[in-house]
């Protein structure tokens, strides 16, 4: 039994439930453990934050870090019974974030009736090893531990929701950035889910990110910290603290080497082939979001410093553009139209990771699966955010009105969010928050915004993601 606490509205909350055992020790690079039953009349104290899972040191709000960190949050409505039940994970690039972000708390959605659930996964080296020993120990098993998180965490909200009065029956997955590849993974990896609806935003199962070729992100980190290449590397790394693998070279470059690899039974390299043959779920109704500048935060923010050059850009490790030919891409992103070269390199990013796979699935899906997709006017990723969590005063009433439309889809998916399904190629497309009429949902059509899709990016698909050998980006001394 769980001991929360009343919010400020009169939400049950919930925090830091366990819905797998650690992930340290011999843990380390395993699937999620199941997490010990409690004894008969145990009563925990859920009423702060879990530990973050380990991640690259950062500045930003989250709870410590710590490899016991596969744990849950609940917002619910006091006393209520089969309600509809929203889950939500966090964005990151699959090498950071947490559900103690305070971004994402559960108060706005509880307070309107809906079950809210966040919870964390495992993130870079942790979460996505890509190890040599671990393939040849185990051929046939995925080594991407934090896609199997995941399904963990969904099977544990299936089975034990209805005790904190939600509806095992209506649950529906969200996520953002990242955490909506991990949505798409979970609808790719389980086409008889019983799920009742799902809402990605901004991303796919085919937006990346880049990583590293077997074994070499390993190895990098390893002789920073003493460890052998070969047999008995795991074994040596299993033993070396969290602090000592975050600290220099990985903290600055290397977490990004690790993210879930193309395996062929987590993450595919044969989508379209899969849809047509059923093996994805087109029953579940989907909802889909982009915002108009998704590239702007990774161009003037994250990756400022390495996009200042386009030509050196479009073939760095984090640009995501190895497989499009740079002549190709030079003509595409024309300079004059853009005020720096971090816009013209952001504006790629923004294509390469956000709007291209989403159209790209647009025209694959929406053919089959009830499907309805919006733009949202906010300046650049993160922008939707406010539809979750309402933030600064200036954006509170627009925040509100998303974010009571969204709702009002979550205890209903199957009759849509108000206007017409998607189709393919330029099919309808609801435009939100424009600025002058932030709060009226107008139509366009998908075709006005996916020409560069079209032109540029869909005939190299497939072949994204690229996989970068290393050894011409990672310091001699740091090998």
């Amino acid at each position: 039994m769980y001991r929360g606490f009343a919010d400020s509205n009169g939400n049950s909350v919930f925090l830091g439930i366990p819905f797998a055992a650690t992930t340290g020790g011999k843990n380390r690079w395993r699937e999620a453990q199941d997490v010990p039953k409690l004894l008969p009349g145990t009563i925990v104290n859920a009423t702060s934050f879990g530990p973050t899972c380990p991640q690259a040191i950062t500045s930003q709000y989250y709870s410590r870090q710590d490899e016991d960190c596969l744990n849950l949050n609940v917002w619910a409505p006091r006393g209520g019974k089969n309600l509809p039940v929203f889950v939500y994970m966090y964005g990151g690039a699959m090498v950071t974030g947490s559900s103690s972000n305070p971004l994402y708390q559960g108060n706005n959605f509880a307070r309107k009736g809906v079950v809210f659930v966040s919870f964390n996964t495992r993130e870079s080296i942790w979460g996505a090893p890509n190890s040599a020993e671990l393939k040849a120990a185990h051929p046939d098993a995925s080594q991407n531990f934090e896609i199997s998180d995941v399904d963990k965490a969904m099977e544990w909200i299936h089975d034990n929701i209805h005790a904190f009065g939600g509806n095992p029956d209506h649950i529906v997955f969200g996520g953002q950035s990242s955490g909506s590849v991990q949505v798409d993974h979970y609808l790719w990896n389980h086409p008889d889910t019983w799920l009742k609806g799902a809402f990605q935003m901004a991303a796919n199962a085919i937006s990346g990110p880049t990583y590293a070729p077997l074994n070499e992100g390993l190895d990098v980190v390893s002789a920073q910290v003493g460890c052998p290449t070969g047999k008995g590397q795991l074994d040596c790394l299993r033993k070396v603290s969290i602090f000592d693998i975050q600290t220099a070279f990985f903290n600055s470059t290397a977490n990004v080497f690790f993210t879930p690899t193309i395996d062929n039974i987590t993450r595919h390299s044969d989508y379209v082939s899969r849809f047509h043959a059923g093996k994805y779920a087109s029953h579940v109704p989907l909802l889909v979001g982009i915002t108009d500048d998704e590239g702007a935060l990774f161009g003037s923010i994250v990756y400022a410093s390495e996009n200042t050059n386009f030509s050196d850009w479009i073939n760095h490790f984090n640009a995501d553009l190895g497989h499009i030919p740079d002549d190709v891409l030079i003509a595409a992103y024309n300079p004059a139209d853009y005020a720096t070269e971090s816009d013209r390199s952001g504006a790629s990013y923004g294509d390469a990771r956000f709007y291209c796979p989403t159209d790209y699935f647009l025209d694959l899906r929406s053919a089959k699966q009830d499907t309805w997709a919006y733009r949202y006017f906010a300046p650049y990723n993160l922008g939707d955010l406010p539809t979750h969590t309402p933030t600064h005063e200036s954006a509170q009433v627009l925040a509100n009105h998303l974010n009571d439309w969204l709702i009002a889809w979550i205890k209903n998916p199957a009759a849509g969010p108000g206007w017409e399904k998607a189709s393919p190629l330029s099919g309808p497309l609801a435009l939100v928050g424009v600025p002058d009429d932030e709060l009226s949902i107008s139509m366009g059509v998908t075709g006005d915004y996916n020409s560069r899709c079209k032109a540029v990016y869909k005939p190299y698909f497939p072949k994204y993601p690229f996989i970068r050998d290393l050894r011409d980006i990672v310091p001699f001394e740091f090998r």
